[in-house]
Parts: structure tokens; C-alpha cells; sequence
């Protein structure tokens, strides 16, 4: 069984070490708490259930006017592929709708394909490229999604 909660400030160490083990560029603890403490970021954190409460995984993301975007997304690799992915976004989107954004939008690596395959599953689109975005050579897919109250029931 899977509980999501709102990410803290106090999350930053954790969230950085899940960083690290799913990213080659990653973001260190104050990064996370920077970021953490911005206006209008928010995040939600993924894990099994009590007592042991072993995190999967965390989605991070803001919302400025009538947008959102997400920082970043991830699930530690042992539950990739049972649905914390898509529950993560629900979650941020859901957190988006509720705070009158109308669109979301996020970058991908282009050759990270069970991400773009889950985007495009719930309904994102291809915006855009930015060519060798990542210090990797890879480039970056710009995606969005037009938000409305039924994303939960995809």
C-alpha cells in the first residue's frame, strides 16, 4: 500500500539523496530547500505504508499564475513501473487545479522513454526541443498538459 504527503522544507535531505540515485545531474539538500521554501512550490512524497514507510518516490512543482510546472519527478527504482509515477502526478495536478492553473508544463530527457511514455498516457503533449538541454548531449522535450478537473479519472 502506497500513502502520499506533502513535501516539507524538512524533506530536503531525503529528497536530495532520491535525487542523486535517479539522476546523473542531480539536486543537492540546499537546493531542495531553496527550492522547497520558493512561493508557490510544492511537492509530494510517495512511500509505503506505516509503520514501515520506505519512500518510492517524490514529484516537486510550482504554479505561477495560470501555470504549472514540474521541477522534477522520480521513483526509486524497486517501484518503478506499479503506479507511483502516475499517482505522483495526479497529485500535482490535482494541487494545480486547485490553485486555478490551467496548464502544465514540464522537460524530459528525450531518451528517458518510461517517462515520456507515462506523460503521453495522461494526456501530455509535445510543446518543443531544446537540443543537448542536459550536460549529457541529451536533448530536452518540452511537454504540456491542458489541466481539467477529470485528470484523476484517466
Amino acid at each position: 500500500m502506497t500513502a502520499l504527503r506533502k513535501l516539507c522544507e524538512t524533506d530536503a535531505a531525503l529528497i536530495s539523496g532520491m535525487h542523486r540515485i535517479c539522476f546523473k545531474e542531480n539536486w543537492n539538500e540546499s537546493a531542495m530547500s531553496t527550492l522547497l521554501g520558493l512561493p508557490g512550490v510544492y511537492g509530494f512524497l510517495s512511500a509505503t505504508a506505516p509503520p514501515d514507510e520506505v519512500p518510492q518516490g517524490f514529484v516537486m512543482a510550482r504554479v505561477a499564475a495560470d501555470e504549472a510546472e514540474i521541477l522534477t519527478l522520480l521513483v526509486l527504482p524497486p517501484f518503478r513501473g506499479s503506479g507511483v509515477g502516475r499517482s505522483l502526478l495526479a497529485a500535482a495536478a490535482a494541487d494545480a487545479v486547485g490553485q486555478e492553473a490551467s496548464k502544465l508544463f514540464l522537460e524530459v530527457a528525450a531518451n528517458n522513454t518510461s517517462a515520456i511514455a507515462l506523460y503521453t498516457a495522461v494526456g501530455f503533449i509535445q510543446q518543443g526541443r531544446r537540443p543537448r538541454y542536459y550536460k549529457s548531449g541529451v536533448d530536452a522535450l518540452l511537454m504540456s498538459l491542458a489541466l481539467r478537473g477529470d485528470f484523476l479519472d484517466q
